[in-house]
């Protein structure tokens, strides 16, 4: 499985492409999952891509190459919905596409990611017909009086902490009453990690208008702008993992 050769077995001739998108898997752990994938399908070769944190899976052959094609499923069955996108879309993209298709709305409220959810999904065009409402509520006294985060909730339970997490998400969500509230708390670092909840811990509030969950996570550290990013894309996947299947 090669990185930078995309000499085809087959002779010359017509080159297609197709190009998955994957999140949440290493260049090693998507490789890995494809083992075997050129002795099965000998016409084509797949190309492992990082751009970390996303992972481009490219797969070239001479045959046209579709969706519903069975080297497609195959490797969309072996990658599972690590697969964000088969047309190469970015996350944002994806989730704008789902909240369009469902007729939805979305509010945010961030803290750790210090606004990057809203840059992402108003970097792409048409994001007003689906996109209300930001508030970068980074200190608690900002998640109390714009979110309505109560106090006695980040008292007993810190700022960076699923619970606080979803009360985030409820208040954005209410303050323009839109389809779902998704938010974000969390440590980024260099510094303000714990033993309990070292740097790239990160809760993340998903709410829509019948419930809220919260959701925790750690990341290796990877410096303070990686981390936000995956921090960022984890909490649009979350999203989009939600419309898929309401």
């Amino acid at each position: 499985m090669g990185n930078n050769s995309i000499d085809l077995p087959g002779g010359a001739g017509e080159r297609h492409f197709k190009t998955l998108s994957v999140f949440g898997l290493s260049a090693e752990a998507v490789a890995g999952r494809l083992k075997g994938g050129e002795l099965r399908y000998p016409d084509v070769q797949f190309v492992v891509e990082s751009e970390e944190p996303i992972i481009r899976l490219k797969i070239y052959t001479h045959r046209t190459l579709e969706p519903g094609t069975d080297v497609m499923r195959w490797a969309c069955d072996r990658l599972g919905n690590a697969v964000f996108s088969d047309s190469g879309k970015d996350m944002e993209q994806v989730v704008g596409s789902l909240l369009l298709e469902k007729k939805a709305s979305l509010a945010l409220a961030e803290s750790c990611t210090g606004g990057l959810i809203a840059n992402l999904l108003t970097d792409v065009p048409g994001s007003s017909d689906y996109f209300r409402f930001s508030a970068v509520t980074y200190s608690n006294q900002a998640k109390i009086k714009v979110l309505n985060v109560k106090a006695r909730t980040l008292e007993r339970y810190g700022a960076v902490s699923e619970q606080t997490a979803i009360e985030m998400a409820k208040g954005a969500r209410q303050a323009t009453e839109a389809d779902y509230g998704l938010a974000t708390s969390g440590i980024a670092g260099p510094a303000g990690g714990s033993d309990d909840k070292p740097v790239g811990t990160v809760c993340i509030g998903l709410a829509s208008r019948s419930e809220a969950t919260g959701h925790h996570f750690h990341i290796e550290d990877r410096g303070r702008l990686t981390n936000k990013r995956i921090f960022a894309l984890t909490a649009l996947n979350l999203l989009r993992q939600k419309l898929l299947v309401v």
